[in-house]
This record gives C-alpha cells, structure tokens and sequence, in this order.
C-alpha cells in the first residue's frame, strides 16, 4: 500500500465536500435529525433518563439516508466526471484508492458525528449529569456503525456511474442489515426471527447503547467493513477481469472467494463471540451482572436442558417504571449472553389487549398489572406487563410483576438456579397463631389472607409448615413467628430443636399491629371477646438464649402497674408525607437508616444479614438486650439512634386510641439509648433428653424403676451431655414483613415519597445465613441506579410544592367555612336541649308539658334537622369545591411542566445545527475571499 497515494485520495475526496455549502448543508441536517431523534420525542422527558436511549433507537434509520448521502459521490461522480481513468493511472494501486476513498468518506462521516456530539453531550450536560463513559460507548458504537455502512453504501456507488441510481443502492444494500431488528413482522419462525435479528446493526449495536464494548460487536462491523471494501476491490479491478486475452470472465472466480470471505468473517465473529469478551464501561455499572451471579450462571448443570425466560413486558410505562424496565431488559439480554446458550430469552413488547397477553395470561399466569404511574407530574393509572416465566424442563418459576425496587437480578438469578437444581433447601416454617399460610380469624370472624413472605420464601425453598406439637424434624433452617402464641408442649418443642442445633429466625413481637395475634405478654383471645387457651413459658426460651427484652417500670398515670415488655419510639422519620399512614402515632414506626441519629452505624456490616442494608421499617418493634450472666455470643444486627424512648407494649391499644396518654408516656419514658432490634446469637449448649413420658401411668413408672443395662445407661448420659450450637436469629418485631410493608413500600413511591425499605431483603438474607446458602445474599443487595433529568426534575419539583401549597391553602379555608358552618349549627342543637331539658325538668316535677313548649320542642327539632342537611350540603358543596380545585391545579402543573419540556424541545431543535451552519459560513466566506484576491474589480461580480 501506498500511503502517499492513499492520503493524496483521501485529502482530495475530503476537502472536495468541505469546499462548498453542501456538505455543511448535509451536515446541519444530520446534526438536527440526531437531536430531534434524540430528545424530542415524548418517550426521552417521559422516561426521565440522562441517556441516549431514544438516538440509539432512531439512529440506524437516519444513517440509512444520510450514509449513502455520502457514498454516493465516492465513485459513481468519478465515473460521471471521467476522472476514474485519471485516478486509475496514477502510481496507485486499487487497494490505495479503495482506501482512500474508505477513509475520506469516514473522515465525512466522522465529522458530522463529532458535531453531534458536541451539541448532545451539552444538552445532556444541562438536564442532568450524564455517564461520560456511557456516552463515550454510544458514540463510539456510533461510528462503527456509521464506517461499516459506508462500505456497504461504496459497493452502490462501484456499481454505476449515476448519482441518483448510487444513492438509490446504497439505501437498498444498507436496508436489510437495519430493518433486521423488525424480522418478528415478517417471519413466523421464533429461531429465524432470532437468526436474522442477531445479524442486524441494530441488535450488534444494543451493547453500546447500554455502556458495554463487546469483541464480538466491534468485530462485527469491522469484519462487515472488511468484506464490503473487499467487494468494491473486486468490482474497480473488473477491467481486469470482466474479459481477459481468451474473453473468459472471473466473475464466478471472485464470487466464489467473495463468499469464502464472507464465511469467513461470520464463522471468525461466531468463535469470538462465544469467548464473551466484554466491558461494561458505565461508573455505576448499570449494565453488567454482579460477579456472584456470573458465578451461579456459569456453575449451572442443567443437564443438556435449556432454561427458557419468557419476559412479556410493556413497551410504554410511566415514568416511574422506566428504570425497572430498563433494568430487567438490561440484565434479561446480560443472562442471554453469559448463558453460553443454556439460557435462552424471549422478549415479547405486550399490551393488554394483544394476543401475547392472552397467550401471557393461559401459559404462565401473567397478567397485566395496575400501576398508579407520575406522568409530567400527574398521576394516573395503567395497566402494565412487566413479569416473567422461568422453565427448565418441567420445573417452572414465575415472577409475574418487577415492582419497583425489586432487585431484579436477583430475582432473575434465584428462579434460574431454583429451576435448574435438581434439590432446594428445606425451610421449615413453624405453625403458630400468625397464620403465613392464610386461615380464619376466630375472634374477629373474618378469613385472613396468605402472607406475601411465604411467596417469597417458595421461590427458593422447600417450605414445609411444621407441627410443634410433635418433635421437630431437622431442617436447612426453621422459621418461627411469635412463638409465645403456643402451648407449653408445643413450646417446649421448638427449644428442644433449637437447644439441638436447629439454626431458627424467631420472630416476637411484643406489640403486633398488623397481624391478628396476642403481643408477647398479652394472654390470647378467644371468641367473642373470651380468654383463649393458656400460653407456654417464653421464658424458657429467653433463658436458653441469654437475653431478656427489654421492659421500662412506667410512671405518671400508669406508676405501679406490672411492667411488661417495651414497645420502642424513635423521633427519627426522613418520610414526613408517611405521618398519614401512621396515623398519629409516627414515633413508634422506627425507621433505622445509615442517617438516623446518634452517630453510630444502625447495621452491622460485619456480619452478611446486614452488610450493604440502608434502610428499614420496624412498626412498633420491641427491643433484645444480652444477660450479664449469659455465656452466649450476642451479635447485634441492627440498632436504633438515641432520640428514643419506650412504652409499655400493654398499653399499646390505650395508646393508639388517646393521643394524650401516648404523649404522657413518652414524656415519662424518654431515655436516649441506643436498643437492639435484631441479633444473632450463637453458643454452646448442651442437650438436654425429652420428659420422661414413662411417668403417665404407674405402670410404665414401675417398668422405668427396673435396672437397665449398661449400654441404656450410657447412651442416656451421652445424650443429656452431648454439646450442640445454638444458632438464633432474633427479632423483636413481626409486623416488618407483614403484607403491609410490601404494600407500603410501593404506596410510598406512588406518593412520590421515595421510600425503599429493606425489610425483605433482611429476613431473606437472615434465612440464607442460617441454612448456609449465602449465593444470593450479596447479589440482592444490587441495585443499579440510572442517571436522571435533574434539571427537569427540580422545576417538575418546584411546580409540585406550588401545588401543594395551593392545596394545602385551599384546604384550611375549607375547613374553616366547615368549622363555621358546624358552629352555626350548634346553636340550633342548643336550643333544642333547652327546651329538652325544661321538658325534662317538668317530668321530673311531675308536671305536664304544655302545648306551647311541646310546639317549641317540635319546631327546635325541625330546625335543627333542616340546618344539619343544610351544614351536610354546604359541606358536600365545599368537598366538591376542593376536589375541582386540586382538578384545576394538576392541569395547571402539567401546563406548566408541558410548557418547560416545550421550550427544550425548541431549542433542542434549533441550537444544534447552528454549530455546523456558522463553521460552514466561516469556510465559504474564507474560502470565497481567496478565490477574489488578484482579481480586477472589474471581473468580479
């Protein structure tokens, strides 16, 4: 090769487009239609993502026009002009110019795209703060792109001598490699749909949109280059071949080494593509899969089975789901790829009223979910998919929603192994009066729903619900909730286990709110309002696990009554909006948070429970405290800040119902110490052998007065010495993973409160550690976070307070206009008592009512009776009043949020192209300035 020749070609190739208006023209073109695919579309403010997400789609279909825009003049205008014979007889080889003309047109190409970038990445810079190295990897996906469809738009242009006939084959040849992302539409079969797909520019560039370069991507389209410029080698040498000395052509010559070729480039991308060689580039790592579920994937035996992922997902969701969906889709496509074939994805875009969602609903139980969604500050309702099915064999896993904040990853990787493992751990769940698996409520005589934790639980495990009133079986782990609501044998039971070595999460709650159980000290109800069966000694279990909860003598109105056990407060709470849902008791909802105060770290990131966690919910929690006289190692999980205080947990229902008690008790019972509300406890502990049930009757008494053997009396006196660990997880609170807080977390977010509790995460990991199988403990503390418009968001914010304030104003004048209506009314009810109470008085005295007063008695009622229907309307006539206004005030923050996203719209339009258009001036002027030097005035014009 010669390199003089080829920057000779290139230099004159590229400066030839640069010399006139043309190519700026071109370029302000391209520059717009990027922005315009980029940022005006609805889904970029919609989706609330500083990112270019929206370009990446769009792109591929403007370079469709704008590539052979450029190609089309690379050879066919030589040949039109006549200078093709010129360029052929300069000391250049074919190969030279080829790759002159390649490396002029990239030049062209590469330009325009850096103009592009300027202008994006400035406007990304202004909405938010965008990933540098995320942009990088888009852009850079960008060019290869670009230089892989120029060599295809070349062979067009090698083709013919005419411009428009050039351009007209540059689109064609381009088109198949873009319009393959759409091969769904036009082929029946699933594996060629996924063939032709994965040939296509738009599926080989999906890594870089996502911040991942990838060999096989990069390989790709520099192979497809590669083989493109060979063919126009082939086709600018065909004087040479089209007829030789004897008149035979090698057209069939170079077809046969053409396709040896492409074979070639395909099989070479197929090996490297099986090697996975890939980088994800992004600072947050949004786009990649955590090393311990590479781990778990790659470590799978799935026995020559495939585990097929079916994902039916919506295209559109609101604003508020976006980084859910791009999560799942983001690590659906990282599980494909790392799968190395044994997992196979489908993907399905659905909408509720297409034949994939009933083909959703009637295989895998999926069906569309009711989300309330902020749409440009407005919240409404839709109906969404987002969920999944996971199958291996006969073995099938289904998530059938992602909620928000759910790790999906985990999610992901847990029904991939559940369905691939051949044996799960066996979970042992304890059955006391907290029904986890649903039942009836005999005291309030209503059913009570199965509990979302058992859900959870059975996607990992085998859960067994176990019988306490028989000797308990040996598990993985065992899970027991409020275990003071069982009987002495029952009870007994289950120390038994745990003093043998049965690793237990116990759940006790002194004060339960949101499930239909007795509180630790409470004695149990029965039916209608009467005592319930006698309960075990709780005792005996504190005693084997050397601790106490712990419990405040009272003062002030309460001074002299039984002490029980505490119910922690901790005047902490970062979620104000969440005072509604407290229901004025705000202090006893204790929200542990790496920020609450005190200055100590609420989790112990020693230990894997809690290491990583960030934020919890405990709803009236009790607290733990260690014996001093206890040999058992007492590891505190999580802990409070020191704005804090206790009450007694029996006077919860008092406290719940007088606001004033509840004050007067915390006054009393403000101490500022930190308490333990989780703890991991562990030691040694020697066996001990069941009652001797020998002692029923007397005549089993006589039987075990008889001398036994040797070998009895041994294994007897090794038994009751034999040493076992205990091995307790501890926590005084039940309602933490009650339905409630699955809903509350989701409810929150709704409220634009931004709440994400760990409450699950916790007892998940807590049970994993206990049964010793900690693979997915680290990989459920992930949660990749995506960059947003803070730009956007701060104004949609802005405008959100000025509706709220309205609001708020609005509301206390209508409580006022209630309050004076309600007083008005009052004086009418006054006299109406009046007369009641000297009606009254006369009975009394043994008088008769007069007629007179008996009329005034009548008339007072009626009055009363029409200004209480009249304070009703007025009231309801104000309600309505309100609710028009909030009605009003939504509309005018969405105007006003419209408007903003409106003029960026504008401007996104207008600003970019003027880059390009003043540099284009610049040169024209510049350049027309020179060819008028030396020129008579004359001559000019």
């Amino acid at each position: 090769m010669n390199s003089h020749a080829i920057g000779a070609i290139f230099r004159r190739n590229f400066l030839s487009y640069f010399n006139s208006l043309t190519g700026y023209v071109f370029i302000c073109l391209f520059v717009m239609l990027s922005s315009f695919a980029a940022f005006w579309t609805f889904d970029f403010f919609n989706n609330n993502l500083d990112n270019l997400d929206q370009l990446s789609r769009y792109l591929p279909y403007i370079l469709l026009f704008f590539i052979p825009a450029i190609t089309m003049s690379i050879w066919a205008d030589e040949r039109r002009q006549g200078t093709d014979e010129l360029l052929l007889t300069l000391p250049a080889s074919d190969v030279d110019v080829v790759a002159g003309k390649f490396l002029a047109g990239v030049g062209i190409y590469s330009v325009a795209l850096m103009f592009s970038l300027i202008c994006t990445l400035l406007m990304l810079r202004f909405l938010g703060h965008p990933d540098v190295f995320l942009f990088a990897a888009n852009y850079f996906g960008f060019w290869l792109m670009g230089t892989a469809m120029i060599a295809v738009g070349m062979v067009g242009s090698f083709l013919t001598g005419n411009l428009t006939v050039a351009f007209i084959l540059g689109v064609v040849f381009n088109a198949p490699l873009v319009f393959a992302d759409l091969a769904d539409a036009f082929t029946g079969s699933p594996e060629w749909t996924q063939t032709i797909k994965h040939w296509g520019i738009p599926e080989q560039f999906r890594d870089f949109g996502r911040g991942m370069i990838g060999l096989s991507s990069t390989l790709y389209f520099c192979l497809l280059a590669v083989v493109m410029l060979y063919l126009c080698l082939v086709l600018i040498g065909r004087r040479h071949w089209m007829g030789g000395r004897d008149g035979q052509s090698l057209l069939g010559h170079y077809l046969v080494r053409f396709l040896c070729l492409l074979v070639a480039a395909v099989g070479l991308d197929m090996v490297v593509e099986t090697f996975n060689l890939r980088y994800d580039v992004t600072a947050e790592r949004v786009s990649s899969l955590s090393p311990d579920t590479v781990s778990l994937l790659r470590g799978l035996d799935t026995k020559n089975r495939p585990i097929h992922i079916d994902a039916y997902v919506s295209p559109l969701v609101p604003e508020n789901y976006v980084q859910t969906r791009l999560n799942l889709l983001n690590d659906l496509r990282e599980f494909e790829k790392l799968g190395g074939g044994r997992v196979q994805v489908r993907i399905v875009n659905t909408e509720p009223t297409t034949e994939e969602a009933t083909n959703a609903e009637q295989q895998f139980g999926i069906k569309p979910h009711a989300v309330r969604g902020n749409s440009r500050g407005t919240m409404k309702d839709e109906q969404i998919f987002m969920g999944a099915a996971i199958t291996c064999g006969l073995q099938k896993v289904v998530v059938p929603f992602f909620d928000r904040g759910t790790p999906i990853e985990y999610e992901l990787i847990r029904s991939i192994a559940t369905v691939a493992q051949a044996k799960r751990k066996k979970l042992g769940v304890v059955t006391t009066d907290v029904q986890l698996f649903g039942g009836f409520d005999m005291q309030r005589m209503q059913p009570l729903p199965r509990q979302q934790i058992i859900d959870e639980l059975e996607k990992q495990y085998d859960v067994v619900q176990v019988d306490p009133s028989k000797p308990i079986e040996k598990f993985d782990a065992l899970l027991a909730v409020q275990p003071s609501s069982l009987a002495q044998p029952q009870l007994f039971n289950l120390i038994q286990a745990i003093r043998n070595g049965q690793p237990t999460a116990i759940f006790e709650d002194p004060a339960p709110v949101f499930q239909a159980v007795a509180g630790t000290t409470e004695p149990k109800q029965g039916m209608q309002g009467m005592p319930g069966p006698a309960k075990g000694d709780i005792g005996e279990l504190w005693s084997l696990l050397g601790i106490k909860y712990v419990a405040k003598e009272r003062g002030g109105a309460f001074a002299g009554t039984t002490s029980s056990d505490s119910v922690v407060w901790q005047d902490w709470n970062p979620y104000p909006k969440l005072f509604g849902i407290a229901r004025g008791l705000p202090r006893e909802f204790v929200f542990i948070g790496r920020h609450e105060p005190g200055g100590k770290t609420p989790f112990n990131d020693e230990s894997p429970i809690t290491s990583g966690l960030q934020e919890m919910w405990f709803p009236f929690p009790g607290a733990v405290e260690k014996l001093n006289t206890s040999t058992m190692k007492f590891v505190e999980l999580i802990g409070t800040g020191n704005t804090t205080g206790t009450i007694p947990s029996d006077q919860i229902r008092s406290v719940i119902e007088d606001a004033q008690s509840r004050i007067q008790l915390e006054d009393e019972n403000t101490t500022h110490e930190s308490y333990c509300v989780a703890a991991h406890i562990t030691g040694e502990v020697k066996g001990r052998p069941a009652p001797d049930t020998e002692k029923k009757d007397a005549g089993k008494k006589a039987d075990s007065a008889k001398p036994k053997s040797a070998v009895e009396e041994a294994e007897k006196k090794r038994a009751a010495e034999a040493s076992h660990t205990v091995n307790v997880v501890l926590v005084p609170d039940i309602d933490l993973m009650a339905n409630e807080v699955f809903r509350i977390h989701s409810d929150a977010e709704e409220e634009e409160i931004g709440a994400h509790f760990d409450n699950i995460v916790f007892v998940l990991n807590t049970l994993d550690v206990l049964a010793g199988d900690t693979k997915f403990v680290e990989i459920r503390k992930r949660e990749p976070s995506h960059r947003t418009l803070e730009t956007i968001e701060g104004l949609v914010a802005d405008y959100r307070q000025e509706r709220d304030e309205a609001h708020h104003e609005a509301q206390d004048k209508v409580n006022a206009e209630i309050s004076k209506a309600q007083a008005g009314g009052e004086e009418f009810e006054q006299k109406l008592r009046d007369f009641q109470k000297k009606a009254q008085e006369l009975q009394r005295n043994g008088e008769d009512i007069t007629p007179e007063l008996r009329e005034e008695i009548t008339v007072a009622a009626l009055n009363q009776k029409v200004e209480s229907q009249r304070i009703a309307n007025r009231v309801e006539q104000l309600k309505r009043g309100l609710a028009r206004q909030d009605e009003i005030l939504d509309r005018q923050s969405n105007s006003k949020t419209i408007r903003v996203e409106n003029i960026y719209k504008f401007a996104i339009l207008v600003l970019p192209p003027i880059l390009p258009f003043i540099v284009g001036m610049f040169v024209f002027f510049s350049r027309r300035a020179q060819e008028r030097e030396g020129v008579a005035k004359s001559r000019l014009r």
